[in-house]
């Protein structure tokens, strides 16, 4: 049967596993989210090296104009990725709050079972102790008479 302590512990360490997996999930949408920002800024270094280089090669300037139109719009999108990094790290760090927090309760509910079976063992040992101070002195007693 379990106690009350028992079943709350049960259900924190359920709660430290829920907050760890979310804790991971948070963490790996972080990093796609950064993948996707590199993969930007590696296009963008890309084109300014074709733009660089551009100038050996017959280019018209409508395909230069589409080129700056194309870095402006890959600005932009690093920009905004930015700002999706940043919202994503601070989901990170709510969620490892959580998990701090959720960890913290378990330990102490830990603590208290802990407390609570070391008592218990104590209070057997004591009347353990007790019956057999009892039967010391029961035989104690018949060999006098």
């Amino acid at each position: 049967m379990k106690t009350p302590i028992e079943s709350l512990l049960n259900l924190k360490r359920w709660e430290e596993d829920e907050a760890g997996s979310n804790f991971a999930v948070k963490l790996k949408e972080l990093a796609v989210e950064e993948g996707r920002r590199i993969e930007l800024e590696d296009s963008y270094a890309a084109e300014g090296m074709v733009l660089i280089q551009g100038g050996a090669v017959e280019t018209t300037i409508e395909e230069l104009k589409n080129r700056r139109d194309y870095m402006e719009f890959l600005i932009n999108e690093i920009h905004k990725q930015e700002r999706v990094i940043k919202a994503k790290e601070n989901e990170v760090e709510r969620a490892r709050q959580v998990l701090i927090e959720v960890s913290m309760e378990r330990r102490t509910f830990e603590k208290l079972d802990e407390k609570r079976k070391e008592a218990i063992e104590k209070e057997f040992l004591r009347k353990e102790q007790i019956v057999s101070d009892e039967h010391g002195t029961t035989g104690f007693s018949r060999g006098r008479l």
